[in-house]
Parts: structure tokens; C-alpha cells; sequence
């Protein structure tokens, strides 16, 4: 409750009194990971100001994106009765992580326009697919569409990309909360947390969040590592791999 009410007065100075407008804020702001991070929920609050029976009148939508990262995104090709990877498409401009949180269907929400000026739906990100081997070849839109289409299955699958319409709660008078639920393959890096008032389609308000993503200990020692000195990190991977066969074929001669 003293968070609430600590949280509520804070709104109350910034927020102008005479107009719609959404504040939010994490309390903690960010995450460390670990050889034993398994996920983590952080919790977004916020307020809504300047309209009454805001509850019944308005929507929320937040859009959490994180650091833009490179995929690459193979075809398999049936080559005599034998699947196999086809040529590599690489994917840049693509967040590492792009979930958002909506009361209901974004499509119910907004009309296409809005959404794809302010990236509402991963069908509207700025995604390049590019033939990593041979660029000359250009690849028909057609089979852009289909890598296009595959890549982001893909991210669905791996809960890299989601679409909700839970985790946005109403509390007492203005406020609400935002559970951010990120999963154990969250990528490393900053994230920008926007929030969007919506009224009848139309955006009234809308403010932004940061959140962290670092690594700790151990696992930030090998992160900083492969990433200074990855022809150091690449060579190391190769020892090991050498040792774990050699001690393996020691323990089948026993």
C-alpha cells in the first residue's frame, strides 16, 4: 500500500491535470542473469489521468523490445530422399525479444495505420532478409515473404515474440500494472518499454520505460569473454570439445 500511494503522488506532480495522460515506472529496473536464470516477471506500474471511468473508456497497449540481434534462417531442401539445410538468410533488424501486452486484440484496439507507426505488431518491424553467401542472388518477394513468414514462427516458438492480452491489471482510481514476464532465453542488453492510452483508436498518451538485461558472475565472465575475444573464445570451444571426446573414448576402452 506505501508503494502505491508513494507511487500514485509521484504521478500526480507530473501528470497535468487538465489533459489525458499515462505515466508509468519499474521499481526495479533491472535483471541479472545467472547460470541458473530461469525467467523472470517485473512489474510495470502505472497511472492514467485526465479522463473519468477510465476503466470502461480506455485501452493500454505496451510493446517491450529489446536489443536488435542478427538470426540467420535456413530452408530444408529434399536433396535424393535426404533433407537438408538450404542457403542461409540472415535477418538484421530484428529486436531480440519483441513481446507486447495488450486489454484486448491490438487489432480491436487500433486501426492498421497506428500500429505500424508506432510498431504495434511484429508484422510491421523494419525486418531485412539478406542471402548470406551469395547476395547478388536476389531472392523474389515471394520467397522473401515465406522466409519473412518462417522467422517469425520461429521467434514465436521460442517465446522470443509474443502477442497477450492478459497481464495488464487495473488497481484503485488510476492505476494499473504491467507484468513482464521474460523468459529464460532473454536476450542480453537494454530494453524500451513504451506504453500507448488509447481511446476510440486513437492514441491519447504514451510514455516509455528502460529495463536492463545484464549477465553476473560466471556467466558474465563468458559473455564478455566470447565477445572481446571470440577467435580466443572460438579456439577454447575446440579444446573442449577435443578433451570431452578424448575422455570419452577413454571410458568406452574401460
Amino acid at each position: 500500500m506505501k508503494t502505491w500511494l508513494i507511487l500514485l503522488a509521484a504521478f500526480a506532480l507530473i501528470a497535468p491535470s487538465n489533459a489525458a495522460d499515462i505515466e508509468v515506472a519499474f521499481t526495479d529496473d533491472r535483471v541479472e542473469v545467472d547460470t541458473g536464470f530461469s525467467g523472470a516477471r517485473m512489474t510495470l506500474f502505472g497511472a492514467v489521468t485526465g479522463i473519468e471511468n477510465h476503466a470502461e473508456a480506455i485501452d493500454i497497449v505496451s510493446v517491450i523490445r529489446g536489443p536488435d540481434a542478427r538470426f540467420e534462417i535456413r530452408r530444408m531442401e529434399k536433396s535424393n530422399l535426404i533433407w537438408t539445410p538450404g542457403d542461409a538468410q540472415v535477418v538484421t533488424g530484428a529486436p531480440g525479444l519483441y513481446h507486447t501486452y495488450a486489454t484486448r486484440d491490438v487489432n480491436d484496439i487500433a486501426p492498421l495505420p497506428v500500429q505500424a507507426a508506432n510498431r504495434l505488431n511484429p508484422a510491421f518491424l523494419d525486418v531485412l532478409l539478406t542471402p548470406k553467401q551469395s547476395p547478388e542472388n536476389n531472392i523474389g518477394q515471394e520467397i522473401s515473404n515465406e522466409f519473412r513468414d518462417a522467422f517469425f514462427e520461429e521467434a514465436a516458438a521460442l517465446d522470443l515474440y509474443r502477442a497477450r492480452t492478459s497481464g495488464i491489471q487495473f488497481k484503485k482510481g488510476a492505476l494499473f500494472t504491467v507484468n513482464v514476464d521474460l523468459p529464460a532465453n532473454t536476450p542480453v542488453g537494454d530494453y524500451a518499454v513504451s506504453i500507448f492510452l488509447f481511446q476510440d483508436g486513437e492514441i491519447l498518451a504514451s510514455d516509455i520505460a528502460t529495463l536492463a538485461v545484464n549477465k553476473v558472475g560466471a556467466e558474465r565472465r563468458i559473455y564478455e569473454f566470447a565477445h572481446n575475444r571470440p577467435v580466443s573464445y572460438g579456439l577454447f570451444c575446440v579444446f573442449l570439445s577435443l578433451l570431452a571426446g578424448w575422455a570419452a573414448s577413454l571410458a568406452f576402452r574401460k
